[in-house]
């Protein structure tokens, strides 16, 4: 009988220890598994971090190309507009701002010798003498050609000052209508122009027709008016 309980309290033994080794397994198998979990976590956080900072250095990169880009395009707008729209340069003689300077200094002028002077131009003619110029000496259909000292010339209106005569005549101015003084003779007819490109002022004082029908010319002796024209004409304002 002894025998039978030794052995019952052998084999309560062993089971005991047999249950203490399933439940460490188990403790043992759940700690694990609990690491495993924990370090999956971690590492799903730390490629998330990962992914976020990837996505901010993406978005950075972009901004900054686009910035750049954006720069760029916009110095290459400025400069295509400066090659589209250049700076407006005359390349003639003379040109609508020089007539304009003329005109200016022909009032000033007229005023100090005491006499009021038109402007005239093709098709906008003067009545001197019964000669309607500029046109009678210098348009397509001219009447009579032009004598500068005694020797008859070519001669052709110029907005450019240029042309394939000997004189361009850019501008003419008289008195004709406008004197009052008593004396026919003191009638003046001025053409401004350019002899092989250097600037001119010729003048006359004829009352009458010549025997070679031409209009006579002299240089102006005129200095005040020389001066002038030849300063207007360099492209300098004249006083």
């Amino acid at each position: 009988m002894k025998k039978i309980f030794i052995s019952l309290s052998v084999c309560i033994g062993l089971l005991s220890l047999a249950g203490c080794s399933k439940n460490e397994t188990k403790t043992t198998e759940k700690s694990s598994n609990e690491k495993i979990k924990v370090s999956e976590t971690y590492s799903t956080e730390k490629q998330s971090v990962s992914d976020t900072s990837s996505t901010e250095e993406t978005i950075s990169s972009s901004n900054d190309s686009s910035g750049s880009e954006t720069i760029v395009s916009s110095a290459s707008e400025e400069i295509n507009e400066s090659s589209e729209n250049p700076v407006s340069v005359s390349n003639t003689i003379w040109d609508a701002r020089k007539t304009g300077e003329l005109q200016a200094f022909m009032k000033n002028w007229e005023s100090v010798m005491g006499q009021s002077y038109n402007e005239y131009r093709p098709s906008n003619n003067v009545n001197y003498y019964g000669m309607q110029l500029p046109d009678d000496v210098l348009g397509a259909s001219k009447r009579n050609p032009i004598a500068v000292n005694d020797t008859i010339v070519s001669a052709e209106w110029s907005d450019s000052g240029e042309s394939a005569s000997e004189y361009s005549i850019v501008s003419v101015y008289s008195d004709a209508q406008t004197t009052h003084k008593p004396s026919a003779a003191d009638r003046h007819i001025y053409f401004f122009g350019f002899r092989g490109n250097q600037p001119v002022v010729l003048v006359s004082m004829q009352n009458q027709g010549m025997p070679d029908k031409a209009l006579h010319f002299n240089l102006t002796e005129n200095e005040s008016l020389n001066s002038g024209f030849q300063t207007i004409a360099a492209g300098n304002p004249a006083e």
